[in-house]
């Protein structure tokens, strides 16, 4: 099979088949831990930034979100006490999302969880030699759109 009919197969294996283990992961994640995968990774992020904040317009480049649904978000995961909004510690016009003790203690809890499915139904699969080829592939890809979406 020549390259330009590899390159379509690959492009929708991983496509859809991203989606499907996305679908998976929110379904089990909303089951054993009553989080949804979306803010397991806003806390989750939020809990690996300095202090637990960041300015707004940061969190939704890190995780790929539009800075409405973002603002959506963290609505909500305020209504449960798991962050606040707070003025942002560099420049008192923007607004950080700062995690609480109570978005410490669900991430805490969930953490398990998510690995554990993670490990079931993606990582578990894979041998060591498609690890490395998944980080040569996505490291690089995620930092380059990082960086583009930083500069616009």
């Amino acid at each position: 099979m020549t390259s330009d009919r590899v390159a379509p197969r690959a492009w929708r294996a991983y496509f859809e088949g991203s989606r499907l283990l996305e679908n998976e992961l929110e379904r089990r994640m909303k089951a054993t831990s009553g989080i949804d995968l979306g803010d397991f990774n806003v806390l989750l992020v939020l809990s690996e930034a300095e202090g637990g904040r960041m300015r707004m317009g940061d969190l939704a480049r890190a995780i790929a979100f539009a800075p409405g649904r973002l603002t959506y978000r963290i609505a909500a995961l305020e209504r449960e006490e798991l962050v606040v909004r707070q003025p942002s510690t560099d420049d008192r016009r923007g607004t950080d999302a700062v995690l609480t003790d109570a978005g410490r203690r669900r991430l805490r809890k969930a953490r398990p969880q998510h690995a554990r499915h993670v490990e079931e139904l993606f990582l578990g699969c894979l041998d060591a030699d498609a690890v490395e080829v998944l980080d040569r592939v996505f490291s690089p890809l995620r930092s380059r759109l990082l960086a583009r979406d930083h500069e616009d």
